[in-house]
C-alpha cells in the first residue's frame, strides 16, 4: 500500500515543486513505483514533466468525470496526474459540491495498491485543492528555504494547519521539514539551518543551492538525468533514503 506524501508551503519559491519532482525521481532510482500528483492550478510540476499539454487532468478526477486511472500519464521515471489552468476555474464549482474535501482520497484509494509512493504537489494556499491533498495523505513534508522569513512563515503555517488536519485527517504524520536552498556562502543561511534543527526534531537532509536543479523545468528532465553526481542529486537521494528507511 502506498505512502502518500503531500509537499506544502504557503510561501512561493521555497522549492516545493522541484522537491516533489526530485524526490519522486530519487525514489524511482531505488526502483520504487511512484505517482506524482499536481494539485497546483499553475501546473508547474506538469510543465516540468511533460513536453505536451495533457488531455486529461486532476480536475476530471476531482469533478468525478473520469476515473483516476484514465487520467494518469505514464512517464519514464514516474507516473503523473497532471494539472491544467482549468483547475483555477473549477474551484468555485468544487467548493459547492458535497463531501468536497475527500474527492482525491476516494480516487487514490482505487489505485494506491499499484504504487509504493504517491507525492502530491500542493498549491501555496489553504485552498480546496490543498484540503483534498491533506485528507488523502499519510504524511506531510514542508519545504523551508534557509532564510529568516521562511522560518517565520513555517511557524505560522504549522499553526494554521492544526485545525484542518484535526478535522480532515488527524492521523496525518509530519514526516519532516525539508531545508532548501542552503547556501554555504551565506552565514545567515547556515544559521537558519541550525535554528531549524534546534527547533524541530524531524528535519530532513538539507538541499544545497545547485545550478543543475534550475535545469529541470527547462530541459524537462530530472536532476538524476541532468547530472546524477551533482549536489542536487546527492541531496535528494539522501532525502529519499530517509523516506525509504521510515517504512
Amino acid at each position: 500500500m502506498a505512502k502518500i506524501i503531500s509537499l506544502l508551503n504557503f510561501k512561493g519559491g521555497v522549492g516545493k515543486t522541484t522537491s516533489t519532482h526530485s524526490i519522486g525521481s530519487a525514489l524511482s532510482v531505488y526502483e520504487k513505483k511512484v505517482l506524482l500528483i499536481d494539485m497546483d492550478p499553475q501546473g508547474t510540476l506538469t510543465f516540468f514533466s511533460m513536453e505536451e499539454a495533457p488531455k486529461l487532468s486532476v480536475w476530471e478526477v476531482l469533478a468525478e468525470k473520469r476515473e483516476i486511472k484514465n487520467c494518469i500519464e505514464e512517464l519514464e521515471e514516474f507516473d503523473l496526474l497532471p494539472s491544467t489552468i482549468e483547475l483555477t476555474l473549477a474551484e468555485l464549482e468544487l467548493n459547492s459540491s458535497y463531501n468536497k474535501e475527500f474527492r482525491l482520497k476516494r480516487a487514490i484509494d482505487t489505485i494506491k495498491d499499484k504504487y509504493d509512493y504517491v507525492l502530491i504537489d500542493c498549491p501555496p494556499s489553504l485552498s480546496i485543492f490543498t484540503l483534498n491533498a491533506l485528507a488523502a495523505s499519510t504524511d506531510l513534508i514542508i519545504p523551508c528555504e534557509c532564510e529568516l522569513a521562511s522560518m517565520e512563515g513555517l511557524n505560522l503555517l504549522l499553526k494554521v494547519l492544526k485545525s484542518p488536519i484535526k478535522h480532515l485527517n488527524p492521523e496525518l504524520n509530519l514526516l519532516g521539514i525539508l531545508p532548501t536552498k542552503l547556501d554555504g556562502r551565506k552565514k545567515i543561511s547556515g544559521e537558519v539551518y541550525e535554528m531549524l534543527k534546534e527547533t524541530h526534531t524531524n528535519v530532513l537532509p538539507a538541499i544545497r543551492i545547485n545550478s543543475k536543479l534550475s535545469e529541470i523545468g527547462i530541459e524537462k528532465i530530472s536532476i538524476f538525468k541532468a547530472d546524477k553526481n551533482s549536489n542536487g542529486a546527492k541531496d535528494y537521494r539522501n532525502v529519499a533514503e530517509v523516506i525509504l528507511n521510515g517504512n
